[in-house]
């Protein structure tokens, strides 16, 4: 039997830990987080100590233990570039919290640190690992569908209510356009997987109703090199909603939450499935964990990774020029 990657959870606030408990909870997991690293250790022994976590005194401490095969970071965006580099000299594997960073030159940085040290890099898009969205990809790339014409999604929460200035999750440079790092992102990158890039973009955000400086809500429109077009909401000062819905020449279907899909076709016939719940961000970590020990493909791939974090910049730049259209800059990494 294949000993488990041996691996160190970076960053234990809230989505860290979530991300522990989620491991600990998949016992056949080919992953297993042994280690940590934090910023702040002192908040963090009483839960380590609990998940038989071994902390340690920095990320330094962290590249240069022998015992550790890979690292996950669930760290604060624009962290992610640099300590991907310093990970992959390090000969460590690399799995990221989205977004891979913020800006693409940075992103691209990152790509060609892992693929020079011959590691893999992985971003943890935990709802591509939901059964009716696989359901969904698989309708899209079968042509029940037909030419794909238009795509709609919105993904909205209420917690920019706990979030303040002085937190990074507050912080406006962190969180460009609002919600979109936190939540929109998914569904971009969810739209990148079905149609292909974007190729320009016009995006809304404003502040209104939380108690930090971040815009907390977004809107955009997109604009992708196939010739469909989408539209994205994401909001961080409503109640809990999600909802992804594809239409093609052939008829449309639906994600309206994360376990149904629903199908219409020309003819009117309505199709509605269930699906049960899945641990996403146990299935997302094993995944990684399968692409380090049998060179398993990993579901997010390195083209689409920049193309999202492509279109994310653009995002954040219309929306500090009220709107404006802005071309999404291509990689200049040739995958």
């Amino acid at each position: 039997m294949t000993a488990p990657v041996r691996a160190a959870i970076v960053g234990l606030g809230r989505w860290g830990r979530n991300l522990v408990d989620a491991n600990a909870g998949s016992p056949r997991s080919h992953l297993r987080l042994t280690h940590a690293a934090t910023r702040s250790p002192g908040k963090a022994e009483e839960f380590c100590k609990d998940r038989g976590l071994r902390l340690l005194a920095d990320f330094e401490d962290l590249l240069a233990s022998p015992e550790i095969d890979a690292v996950v970071l669930a760290t604060p965006h624009s962290q992610h570039a640099g300590q991907i580099c310093r990970a992959a000299a390090a000969g460590k594997h690399v799995f990221v919290e989205k977004p891979l960073a913020l800006e693409l030159a940075h992103a691209e940085r990152a790509v060609a640190a892992a693929r020079s040290a011959g590691v893999r890099l992985c971003v943890g898009f935990n709802r591509r690992f939901l059964p009716a969205f696989g359901r969904l990809d698989a309708l899209a790339n079968s042509g029940t569908l037909g030419k794909l014409l238009h795509v709609e999604g919105a993904f909205s929460g209420s917690f920019g209510y706990q979030y303040t200035n002085a937190m990074w999750r507050g912080d406006t440079s962190e969180n460009p356009a609002g919600g979109m790092a936190a939540m929109g992102i998914h569904v971009l990158d969810a739209m990148i997987a079905l149609l292909g890039p974007v190729r320009r973009v016009s995006a809304i955000s404003r502040h209104v109703a939380v108690p930090s400086d971040v815009k907390d809500v977004t809107n955009v429109a997109l604009d992708f090199a196939s010739g469909a077009t989408g539209s994205l909401s994401t909001l961080m000062s409503t109640a809990s909603f999600w909802r992804l819905h594809l239409f093609g020449s052939q008829g449309w279907a639906q994600l309206p939450d994360q376990a149904r899909l629903i199908t219409c076709d020309l003819d009117g016939h309505v199709e509605e499935s269930g699906f049960e719940p899945r641990d996403t961000l146990a299935m997302e970590l094993d995944a990684f964990a399968h692409a380090i020990l049998a060179g398993a493909p990993y579901p997010v791939t390195d083209d689409q990774a920049l193309a999202g974090v492509a279109a994310m910049e653009a995002i954040a730049l219309s929306s500090a020029e009220n709107g404006s259209w802005i071309d999404v800059r291509s990689s200049a990494i040739r995958l």
